[in-house]
């Protein structure tokens, strides 16, 4: 019998390749093959990681940015009113400055006898009158009122039942802007 084999020619083997080993052919086989889908599939998953954290970064910022205009919104809300405050407290001690003047001119106005005159001078404490209530500065009304420590000062006590409590004599008046008193009523008061 004739081997068959012989009959056909044998395949040329390349003369350089080198024989696989069990261990190479392991390796080979424990490695996963990608397919061009699970590829872009990892990378998509990638990018998407990435926007995510851009996107926790952005909010991380935005949060600080809104906290910072809160906080500066505030600050300058504060400063306004310190102004306002400063301001106001400036025209007070001014105004205040010039009722020892009015004071004078309603001094003097009791002591003038000349009717000419008399009605010179009650144009100046007009005027004085008339800034100050442009100004907000309105007087104290005490006389015949309860005492009130808020408005008035007592400098002095007389005894009278019918009236305890209340102011019998202003022997300097008080004055208040906006609320505030910028002088305080200097008065009698009965017990």
């Amino acid at each position: 019998m004739k081997n068959n084999h012989s009959d056909r020619p044998e395949e040329e083997k390349p003369e350089n390749v080198i024989p696989e080993t069990d261990e190479q052919t392991e390796t080979k086989e424990a490695e996963p093959v990608e397919t061009p889908a699970e590829e872009l599939e990892q990378e998509a998953d990638e990018e998407l990681d990435l926007i995510k954290m851009a996107q926790a970064k952005i909010d991380e910022y935005k949060d600080t940015l809104m906290r910072v205009q809160a906080e500066f919104d505030n600050y300058r809300k504060r400063t306004a009113d310190a102004v306002s405050k400063a301001r106001a407290d400036g025209a007070d001690g001014i105004l205040e400055a010039f009722l020892p003047a009015l004071d004078s001119v309603e001094i003097a106005l009791g002591m003038i006898s000349d009717e000419a005159t008399k009605k010179g001078v009650e144009l100046i404490k007009k005027q004085f009158v008339d800034l100050f209530s442009k100004y907000g500065v309105t007087e104290i009304d005490a006389l015949g009122k309860e005492f009130d420590p808020a408005f008035h000062n007592a400098v002095m006590q007389v005894e009278d039942p019918e009236n305890a409590g209340k102011v019998v004599e202003v022997i300097r008046k008080g004055y208040i802007r906006n609320g505030k008193v910028i002088r305080y009523a200097m008065v009698k008061v009965a017990n």
